[in-house]
């Protein structure tokens, strides 16, 4: 199938946005290329002897050296930890207990405490409501979902199959009286605690379309406009995004509410529920979070892990939460600050000894952590580095699995390196502009050369 360049364009401009950049809006499954099919000869010729598959050899310790390209000068004033992810033992440590912002990096930890103590099967649910006293009346109340959808196809917006608006009014509708028409609409935001706005970001954020208000009803993650097949397609996210799903779902339920009046509001006891459409399951959301660093998306899986916990789903609760995570992985977590669970704030601190040890925990295939590795964009080929690990970087394409990040004065790159001779290697890394030093764009080819390196020198690496 042909693909026209607009809707190439589309699903780039589409993308959730990091500070900084465009993320793709879906993940790029690689084709794998067919293996040849043999050739059929009238004379059988001998079966040949299959070649044993080579068992990487570790390079010797310490003959390998990471510091040209963990000193770059595009690296700023740099903060890297690296380890065998496997046996703990430390190829480097360079100002790695020292805290720093972490940009998107801080995705990672928020990925971790929604695995720790979640399902991975994990739904978010949409409810509708209807008052027996009120035959009019309906409620819609949020259940923490951001990827119901206004859209049917053939339009479609960056969450895979998404639950949809149509969807929930014409079963609404459906079990309605035939000529009952809707006179009210409630909107019930009672999910989620307020605030639902962090005063650690700044309003461009939201102008912008990097995050949207953490409201525990809204539609398509409140894009203005979420078609990716449109050339019209808009980020920007709105001041009411509970409103805005209201005036959605009255437009999906046609002229049977036309005159029906929006009012945000909690449901009342009385309330019988008629019909409700449910996510997918939270380990979509977590790959998708990661893999295009949907900052939105974050945020709404840090709500339901506190939900889950018996917390208020506060801003505030987001750091004792990821605190117990880190104690229950032996984790030193004393120097962890998070403002928010997506990286935006400003304020965020992490160090990179703690990154690369909690990585370090996903490696085990045994940890509930272990997901996490498969979830992370890879080099070359999918999410955030699908365009990245190019020119002298190349070797390493398909063997980092990383989460990057950019906050103005800051790139980050962390995850896993699997090195050619076979070790599994965490890792983490922050340029930042500090101590006389400004990091500009070149920080990004300079982690990715860090990690490249790591790739090339596995168990002998040494700074």
């Amino acid at each position: 199938m042909t693909v026209s360049p607009f809707k190439v364009f589309a699903s780039i401009a589409a993308a959730a946005l990091v500070l900084g950049g465009l993320q793709p809006a879906a993940a790029v499954t690689p084709t794998p290329t067919p293996s040849a099919t043999p050739t059929a000869t009238s004379t059988p010729s001998a079966t040949p002897t299959p070649k044993p598959t080579p068992t990487p050899v570790a390079n010797k310790p310490r003959t390998c050296s990471i510091k040209a390209a963990a000193t770059s000068r595009d690296l700023a004033h740099f903060y890297g930890y690296v380890m065998n992810a496997r046996t703990g033992e430390v190829y480097a440590n360079i100002r790695g207990d020292e805290a720093t912002p972490s940009a998107s990096v801080m995705k990672v930890f928020t990925a971790a405490m929604a695995l720790e103590t979640m399902s991975t099967q994990y739904t978010a649910t949409t409810r509708v409501f209807t008052l027996p006293d009120q035959p009019g009346v309906i409620v819609l109340r949020g259940g923490g979902d951001h990827t119901l959808s206004r859209l049917n196809s053939p339009r479609y917006t960056t969450y895979k199959k998404p639950p949809k608006l149509s969807t929930l009014a014409a079963q609404v509708l459906a079990k309605l009286p035939a000529d009952q028409q809707i006179t009210k609409i409630i909107l019930d935001d009672t999910y989620f605690d307020k605030p639902f706005w962090n005063p650690a970001w700044r309003t461009s954020d939201r102008t912008n379309g990097y995050i949207s208000l953490i409201t525990s009803l809204k539609v398509d993650s409140d894009r203005a406009n979420p078609d990716l097949t449109s050339r019209a397609y808009s980020g920007v996210r709105s001041k009411d995004p509970v409103m805005a799903a209201g005036t959605h779902f009255k437009k999906a339920l046609g002229t049977r509410a036309a005159t029906a009046t929006l009012e945000v509001g909690a449901t009342p006891e009385q309330a019988i529920e008629t019909t409700s459409v449910q996510s997918q399951p939270m380990s979509v959301w977590l790959d998708h979070a990661l893999k295009y660093s949907d900052n939105t998306e974050t945020e709404m899986i840090a709500r339901h892990a506190l939900r889950i916990n018996a917390m208020a789903t506060t801003f505030t609760n987001i750091q004792p939460l990821m605190r117990r995570v880190m104690k229950v992985y032996g984790v030193d977590a004393r120097k962890l600050v998070m403002a928010d669970g997506s990286g935006l704030a400003q304020s965020n601190r992490v160090t990179a000894r703690m990154t690369a040890e909690l990585i370090a925990k996903a490696v085990d295939p045994t940890s509930v952590l272990n997901p996490m590795i498969s979830y992370l964009p890879v080099s070359g080929i999918s999410g955030t580095l699908a365009t990245r690990f190019n020119g002298d970087n190349r070797s390493a394409r398909g063997f980092v699995h990383a989460k990057s990040g950019y906050i103005p004065g800051l790139y980050s790159l962390a995850g896993v390196v699997y090195a050619k001779d076979g070790t599994a290697i965490s890792f983490a890394g922050f340029a930042r502009s500090a101590a006389g030093k400004t990091v500009g764009y070149g920080a990004r080819t300079g982690l990715d050369t860090l990690a490249d390196r790591l790739y090339e020198c596995g168990a002998g690496s040494f700074f």
